[in-house]
């Protein structure tokens, strides 16, 4: 009896498809839908209780605050993603991605706090047999960019130790890399109790603090290079005088800003006091209206009907408010510094303040000065792994590499240079995320990083990347950075539901997706 079922053939998967075919074959439409559904959670849910819109971004999840927020959290993942997601394309794992990010930021914090020095060890018999060391080059005031090279220097080397040891001695690289995740943590750790212990400690702190905030140093007209907060501490007669070295029109436009600044504060100011005032009347309308006491309700509703407060007033512009705005508005004068711990599309936010008035919290002042400067970063790398992976010949190489890795030998693909340098390309990722949280908050900590080497490599398979190799595309990634920065967020914003659900459903997702990817890759390979 013959078999009635159509015996699929390696040719049917050259066959014309239809576009909807088409579209539901690419591994990212999955995640694509489900980014779609958290964006809706997040934009109903935020929404405060007791208000009704159909406007998403009247809520607290996508305002401007919150969008400046979320992408951060979104973009800093994409950064690691992309590394991870390219070396699992390749066939390989990079578990050392969280503790290269504790490494480099501490790395990074250490030198420009304490500078940088080489020294030799040499033995020395002055005095009875000991260790001594030979300061070789010792460089005390160390800029962002030598700073951020010289962590290069040893984060790159790592990776390539690590891409290294993976195609020389055979060993996977889920093994190679767990030692990378203890020895570089634990170095960490090491390394900031030595340089970070007082003579009064015990043992030293695993936190580097009261580093300079180095991408606000600015360029202030007769007095040289300051911080920006100190330079907007000055002394008032200081502070006049500069306001009154402005141009006529740049006074101008300050003042026309400081007084919609001003008059919004003093109307939310009012607005409070009302609603303060109005409180307890309100409580007592209740308890009025539950005793059934007609006659007391109508008195109090009369009170909260003519209810009135004396407007605040506006506060007055002055020569000092002018020169601190003009001070903020100064370019910084460490551009490297900025390009990674800085504000991208500051007049775009400042528009959407004045005269928009979307910007604008409820006191009345600018909501988010701009989005993070990571944001920008994450764009440019994504746009070259994207180049690199789909226009060129070495993303040829890194599937080929990933599918079928005799095949790839057997065709001339160099594919034990393609993981060594993938494997630097992750460690590279990590190092620029590092940058970004140093260059931001001016603090390091041997915990940072922590488990982000699970997020990375779970946010690229929710994007469609497959486990076994050689099946991905860089929008997947950047679509699973978005699901998993998006669910963090949404599940806080669900009443009745604990926050860290969100774990729970990414879980689900996780699996979801990664039994949805190789189905897909079967589809498309034929083979299903």
């Amino acid at each position: 009896m013959k078999n009635s079922a159509t015996t699929r053939q390696e040719s049917d998967r050259l066959e014309t498809k239809s576009w909807l075919n088409a579209v539901l074959a690419r591994p990212e439409i999955g995640p694509i839908g489900v980014m779609l559904l958290l964006f809706g959670m997040l934009g109903y849910f935020s929404i405060p209780a007791g208000e009704f819109s159909l406007n998403p971004f009247a809520g607290e999840g996508f305002n401007a605050l919150g969008i400046r927020n979320n992408l951060r959290v979104i973009s800093q993942l994409g950064i690691i993603a992309l590394g991870a997601g390219l070396l699992i394309i390749a066939g390989e794992f990079d578990l050392s991605i969280g503790s290269m990010i504790g490494f480099a930021g501490a790395c990074m914090a250490m030198i420009l706090r304490w500078g940088f020095a080489i020294v030799i060890p040499y033995l020395s018999f002055d005095g009875g047999m000991h260790i001594e060391f030979f300061t070789l080059v010792h460089i005390t005031d160390v800029s962002a960019l030598t700073a951020i090279g010289i962590t290069m220097c040893f984060t790159l080397f790592f990776g390539w130790l690590q891409g290294y040891i993976v195609v020389k001695s055979g060993l996977p690289s889920f093994i190679v890399t767990l030692g990378g995740l203890f020895f570089l943590r634990g170095l960490t750790e090491v390394s900031l109790r030595a340089f970070n212990h007082r003579p009064d400690q015990t043992k030293g702190a695993t936190t580097v603090t009261e580093i300079p905030d180095i991408k606000n140093i600015i360029e202030v007209p007769g007095y040289g290079e300051m911080e920006r907060e100190a330079a907007k501490a000055l002394p008032e007669a200081d502070l006049t005088a500069i306001a009154n070295s402005l141009p006529a029109d740049t006074i101008a436009a300050i003042t026309e800003r400081l007084e919609y600044t001003y008059n919004r504060v003093a109307e939310a100011k009012t607005d409070i006091l009302i609603a303060k005032g109005v409180k307890p009347m309100e409580r007592a309308l209740e308890n009025a209206l539950a005793s059934g006491n007609d006659y007391m309700a109508n008195i109090i509703q009369d009170k909260i009907a003519n209810f009135k407060i004396e407007p605040v007033v506006a506060k007055t512009v002055t020569d000092t408010d002018i020169a601190r705005v003009y001070l903020d508005s100064i370019t910084t004068a460490r551009p490297v510094a900025n390009f990674f711990g800085g504000d991208i599309l500051e007049p775009v936010f400042d528009w959407l303040y004045f005269p928009v008035d979307w910007n604008t919290n409820n006191f009345g002042n600018q909501f988010a000065p701009g989005l993070y400067s990571c944001v920008m970063i994450w764009v440019l790398l994504s746009i070259l792994c994207y180049i690199v992976l789909s226009k060129t010949q070495a993303g040829n190489w890194i599937y080929s590499t990933g599918g079928n890795l005799n095949a790839a030998k057997a065709n001339g693909v160099p594919t034990n240079k393609v993981k060594i340098s993938l494997f630097i390309f992750s460690a590279f990722c990590a190092t620029i995320f590092a940058a970004c949280q140093v260059f931001e908050v001016n603090t390091a900590d041997a915990a940072k990083g922590n488990l982000k080497e699970l997020e990375a490599i779970a946010a690229a398979v929710i994007g469609g990347i497959v486990m076994t190799g050689g099946f991905g595309t860089i929008m997947g990634i950047i679509v699973g950075a978005f699901i998993f920065g998006i669910a963090k967020e949404a599940f806080f914003y669900i009443p009745g539901i604990d926050g860290s659900f969100y774990r729970v459903f990414l879980g689900l997702v996780i699996v979801a997706s990664a039994l949805l990817n190789e189905n897909i890759r079967k589809r498309i390979m034929g083979t299903l």
